[in-house]
């Protein structure tokens, strides 16, 4: 036995002890399997990580501070939000209409996949118009294949409409899109095989195109429009160590009033902040196209190897990258560091998923002390809203095992 599972054993049991037998789910004896075909130097990590992921739950049970009072109807949110999700196996999505009021089941629809990518989705200003894109490496015949459609919620709420766009990429990959607040056109962020980047606007109506491109290394991401519609807002990472300046990784205002051009001198980058496992988190640009709705997540020292995880969701100015507000906080103590790294034990923090028209009310998810919750900001606390599983799941995932939501 290794000293790292010496100590996570050691950890379960004084953890067993304090725990509320409530919170436990009883262990089911598991049904014969084949004989895995896994090294043997792999057998004690593995069995490390089991004891981890149970400590884990028990230690995280309680601790997480509660959603705050009641919230009801928020002011200013579209009247419905769409989650997707897709099951463990087989290749169809389901997207799912939700009233923003209390969070019920209003309408589904079927989507068709071509892999085994997850799919995703973006909303228009009005909350009943929707792209969602299927994206995957695994399409027969080319590099990469993607699939565009567009669903359109009934005035009620209780009828969808799912049409396929004829938007073609190939050779493109997609990384990421972006629907227009009126709906019109859809913001798209490619990257070519080693040739060069760009992000194309298409005019969903007819078609028409303009692209920004740059053959710099690096890519964009995480695209968002302005409420005027003139301005895109994007991730831009660098795929260099020490960029020059202009190539610098960082979230960037890109105007798409005037013709294409050149994608970098959009302005200069907003400095980003990585997530202690190394990621920048996603970045919402607001109405007014002055700030950056984002998450930050940070560690200090705890007692022995735990941490302890504070995350925020923040307004940041786009100019500078400096906080200008905070939206929402949520901390834990104890989290167990990840042995030999910097970063914690699982994707800890809060992650914007999707931001209203008021700019005020993002759809945000969160994972922290084992307690996974999803819904949106209001008045400094999380509304839970139902239509999100929790991808963290352990042991008995039952439903659907990847899910993501939209305005």
């Amino acid at each position: 036995m290794t000293d790292l599972e010496d100590r996570l054993r050691t950890e379960l049991a004084a953890f067993a002890q304090r725990a509320d037998p409530a919170l436990i789910r009883p262990l089911r004896e598991p049904a014969v399997r084949a004989r895995s075909r896994v090294p043997g130097w792999l057998a004690p990590a593995t069995a490390a990580a089991a004891v981890a992921a149970v400590v884990l739950g028990v230690a995280f049970a309680g601790r997480l501070a509660g959603p705050g009072p009641a919230i009801g109807p928020v002011a200013g949110v579209p009247r419905y939000y769409l989650t997707l999700d897709r099951p463990w196996s087989g290749h169809v999505a389901r997207a799912v209409v939700h009233g923003s009021a209390t969070g019920a089941v209003l309408a589904t629809a079927r989507i068709p996949l071509q892999g085994g990518e997850s799919p995703s989705v973006t909303g228009a200003a009005d909350g009943r118009t929707f792209i969602i894109v299927d994206n995957t490496y695994e399409a027969p015949g080319h590099g990469y294949g993607v699939r565009f459609y567009r669903l359109r919620v009934g005035p009620d709420g209780r009828a969808v409409r799912l049409d396929p766009l004829r938007i073609k990429v190939w050779p493109s990959a997609v990384n990421d899109v972006a629907l227009s607040p009126d709906g019109s056109r859809l913001a798209i962020a490619e990257q070519s095989c080693c040739q060069h980047s760009q992000i194309q606007v298409r005019s969903l109506a007819t078609g028409a195109t303009k692209t920004w491109r740059t053959r710099a290394s690096g890519a964009p991401w995480h695209l968002s429009w302005a409420a005027g519609g003139h301005q895109v807002g994007f991730l831009w990472e660098s795929g260099l160590h020490s960029p020059p300046r202009p190539q610098r990784s960082g979230y960037r205002l890109l105007n798409v009033a005037g013709p294409g051009g050149d994608l970098l001198p959009a302005g200069a980058a907003m400095p980003v902040t990585r997530n202690p496992g190394g990621d920048i988190p996603p970045a919402f640009v607001t109405p007014d196209g002055q700030a950056f709705i984002t998450s930050s997540t940070h560690t200090a020292p705890d007692r022995g190897h735990h941490v302890t995880v504070i995350t925020k969701i923040i307004k940041v100015s786009a100019r500078t990258g400096r906080e200008q507000r905070v939206l929402y906080t949520a901390s834990a103590r104890g989290v167990l560091q990840t042995y030999g790294n910097a970063g914690t034990r699982d994707e800890q923090g809060c992650t914007v998923l999707s931001l209203d028209p008021t700019g005020q009310h993002p759809l945000v998810r969160c994972f922290l002390l084992g307690r996974f919750s999803f819904g949106m900001l209001a008045s400094g606390h999380l509304k839970p809203l139902p239509g999100i599983p929790n991808i963290y799941c352990v042991r008995e995932c039952r439903g659907p095992r990847w899910g993501t939501a939209s305005w």
